[in-house]
């Protein structure tokens, strides 16, 4: 369920000083010296209890509620988070600390191969400090997901469990998970089978601007999106302009696919995940440990139909002529292994861990049951880490990377070359602790190659991007945050990082039309690498049962990359090209908790928070220039030039910017009852590029009840999840189905969860 809860009495904070951060019921003898772990500030960590109320069948929609993250939505089984405003190539996923190599971050219908369902902790951290032991693609962060699928055997007692549940246009699972321990030798498994059919939504599944000729005829773009067309209109010239006078009888827009009442077709999902490791103490000191997670899944690509165009050009004769719905037929393999060795007895090393990753991916899309474009991407990783202390107050930790990705592609609607990606760097993270100030330094050294080859299962487009070439790409990060404990109960942080990211492959080599995002997209193969100059300040309060904390950010990007309009129409789709200029990411979040405790009335934590988030492009010049004067024909300027066609293509907002968003929560805790309802509002979004429409407000509520009993003796928990408990249409502003889909409408689900 989705649930605003400002989550600071319950582990979570957005900007805060490491020392505030609380990880409920995760308890261990053995400290943590992942990477994750050190990075002193912009962490936020979902566990315990928390976590079970707002977990989702996707990990956007599980994070959505945690202060400036939002989810991209792409349907009830693809949604990938965002933070601050930022997704994609500039959001790291990881699972245990070790990147999650999939295509989710180059397509937003691409599902992330993680279960969120068997995490035992998500960890979000914000902000450009994570590029220092992640790299350039956590510019914006990254997400952690900590499921144990390697026992750590730090003499934490896991809870073996049965969860069943089904519903109201919810999805149907069955979850288990079983662990267990034999002297030095300890496992851990984790199943799980979800299906779901189309669901329901209040009204109809596209937009009403989508039935609105006045809001079509004059927005070519929103046709195409909309994925409807209009009958021929008539046109007046008013002496000034033209404009429509086309009759209502003859105002005829016809929808490709069927725009359905109260039900988004072509939506159902099914899926599988399965997970068993195991791990070995040799000693006090050393554990080595292994695991293999299988996932597949079967889902449809919602409110989309491929609309079968005429070739008219030799580069058209790759794209098929079929008609019909998008299935992807998806599975994933993944080994992970793990060593590690403590030092209890030195007084210079606490820990040494090398951490080895082996993924293969492979995804299929189908048009009509017969398959079109097909992916495997496979990835080898490689990361040892080691965490020193010369002194209590000074201590770091040291790791390199070695990363390397084969991706190969097929079919007729292949819209990237293969392509052979490599990655290694160097990184330390150093703490000094003054007094009441803690300071942390970071550096990191990265270096990215790419190798792209064209072969017979690919043909390049017409556009930019069918020039390609080999790249590399080095990398120079740096950072440095502070924190000062001013008094037992408020404290300041400040951070700046110098941060830079190296394109990715859809950005460099993407040609042809990408019909999974409704646009044909071109890439560049002469694309620079991202810079960020970011800054941050938080603060926080903390008197007994009242906590408040703050934080600002800012980051200047040079050269960054975006997807830019062309106004270009073809193969029934319109072009956009990767490009780059400098722009201004900004914004804020504030938190509020108040917990009361009662003798007669249980516990009760009041909640309520505040985001905001600003994409704007930074214009150089007053606007003035036009590139088709006289003047400027005889003396161009190129600075300027850029500049203007940026100002006309682009407008004053980067595109599907998530809105700013408001929200409270009440958390109640009497006996055996738990319940939690939560209010949700995103305000309208008005901050617009050229060619976007203004998307409405919409707010959600939500209710999770659970009650605690023993039957049969197991321990069970009955529970009842409401979202969009008074049937709101929501379509998020970020989306790419925003006019052919919105989120589902009212959903019950109803379960029960059994401890073995």
């Amino acid at each position: 369920m989705k649930f605003k809860i400002s989550l600071l009495c319950l582990g979570i904070s957005s900007s805060m000083h490491a020392n505030e951060i609380e990880h409920i019921e995760i308890k261990s003898d053995i400290k943590d010296y992942s990477p994750i772990n050190q990075v002193a500030v912009g962490k936020s960590v979902l566990s315990g209890d928390l976590l079970e109320q707002q977990k989702a069948t996707t990990l956007g929609d599980t994070l959505s509620q945690i202060p400036s993250v939002s989810a991209s939505f792409f349907g009830s089984s693809a949604s990938r988070p965002q933070i601050r405003g930022q997704g994609g190539q500039r959001v790291l996923i990881t699972s245990n600390g070790m990147p999650i190599r999939d295509m989710s971050a180059v397509s937003d219908d691409q599902l992330i191969p993680i279960e969120p369902f068997f995490a035992e902790s998500i960890t979000v951290l914000k902000g450009a400090r994570a590029t220092i032991p992640f790299g350039g693609e956590a510019m914006a962060g990254i997400v952690d997901i900590n499921d144990g699928r390697i026992p750590l055997q730090q003499g934490i007692e896991k809870e073996d469990k049965l969860e069943i549940q089904t519903g109201y246009n919810a999805p149907s699972s069955v979850l288990g998970t079983a662990s267990g321990q034999e002297h030095d030798f300890a496992y851990n498994v984790n199943l799980l089978y979800r299906e779901q059919s189309d669901y329901k939504v209040p009204h109809t599944s596209k937009a009403a601007d989508c039935s609105n000729w006045d809001s079509l005829v004059l927005n070519s773009q929103q046709v195409s999106q909309c994925q409807v067309s209009l009958a021929r209109p008539t046109w007046e010239h008013d002496g000034t302009q033209f404009v429509d006078v086309t009759p209502i009888e003859q105002q005829i827009i016809t929808h490709q696919l069927a725009n359905s009442k109260n039900k988004v077709v072509n939506s159902s999902y099914y899926q599988t995940n399965l997970t068993f490791g195991g791990s070995q103490r040799f000693d006090d000191e050393q554990l080595f440990g292994m695991s293999v997670n299988y996932n597949s899944a079967n889902r449809a690509i919602p409110g989309f139909v491929h609309i079968a165009r005429p070739a008219v050009h030799s580069h058209d004769a790759q794209q098929t002529e079929q008609s019909g719905n998008i299935r992807i037929y998806s599975s994933q393999y993944r080994i992970d292994a793990l060593y590690q060795k403590h030092f209890s007895a030195n007084p210079y090393l606490n820990e040494f861990n090398i951490k080895a990753v082996y993924s293969k991916q492979l995804d299929d899309e189908n048009l009509d049951e017969s398959s079109v474009n097909t992916f495997v991407l496979k990835n080898w990783q490689l990361s040892p880490t080691l965490n020193y202390q010369f002194t209590e107050q000074f201590a770091g930790t040291f790791g390199l990377v070695v990363d390397r990705s084969e991706k190969q592609g097929s079919g007729k609607n292949n819209y990237l070359p293969d392509i052979n990606a490599k990655r290694q760097g160097a990184y330390i993270l150093q703490d000094a602790v003054i007094g009441p100030v803690s300071l942390q330094i970071g550096a990191r050294y990265e270096k990215v190659n790419y190798t792209p080859t064209i072969n017979d299962h690919y043909q390049p487009g017409r556009g930019q991007g069918a020039a390609i070439k080999d790249n590399e790409f080095e990398l120079f990060n740096h950072s440095l945050s502070a924190n000062w404990d001013i008094s037992s109960f408020w404290y300041v942080d400040a951070s700046t990082t110098h941060a830079e990211r190296a394109p990715g492959i859809n950005e460099l080599y993407a040609s042809n039309p990408h019909y999974a995002l409704l646009i044909e997209e071109q890439g560049n193969s002469s694309l620079e690498k991202e810079v960020n100059k970011a800054h941050e300040i938080g603060t926080g309060f903390h008197f007994d049962n009242l906590s408040l904390t703050a934080s600002w950010y800012k980051n200047n990007y040079d050269n960054y990359i975006y997807l830019g309009s062309t106004g270009v129409y073809r193969g029934g789709v319109y072009v956009k090209e990767w490009r780059q200029a400098d722009t201004l990411n900004k914004g804020f979040e504030v938190e509020l908790n108040y917990t009361l405790n009662t003798q007669n009335l249980g516990d009760f934590t009041f909640t309520a928070y505040a985001d905001e988030t600003k994409n704007t492009p930074v214009y150089q010049f007053d606007g003035s220039y036009d590139p088709f004067t006289p003047e400027a024909f005889f003396n161009p300027d190129e600075a300027q030039e850029a500049e203007y066609f940026r100002r006309r293509l682009e407008g004053d907002s980067i595109p599907r910017t998530p809105a700013d968003s408001y929200g409270a929560a009440i958390h109640w805790q009497f006996e055996n009852i738990k319940t939690t309802i939560d209010y949700q509002h995103s305000k309208a979004q008005e901050q617009l590029a050229k060619f976007e429409h203004a998307s409405p407000s919409y707010y959600s509520m939500g209710m999770n009840m659970r009650y605690a009993n023993s039957l049969l003796g197991f321990d069970n928990e009955l529970f009842i999840t409401i979202d969009n408990l008074t049937n709101q249409e929501i379509r998020p502003h970020q989306s790419y189905l925003r006019y052919l889909a919105p989120q589902p409408g009212r959903s019950i689900a109803l379960g029960i969860r059994t401890a073995l």
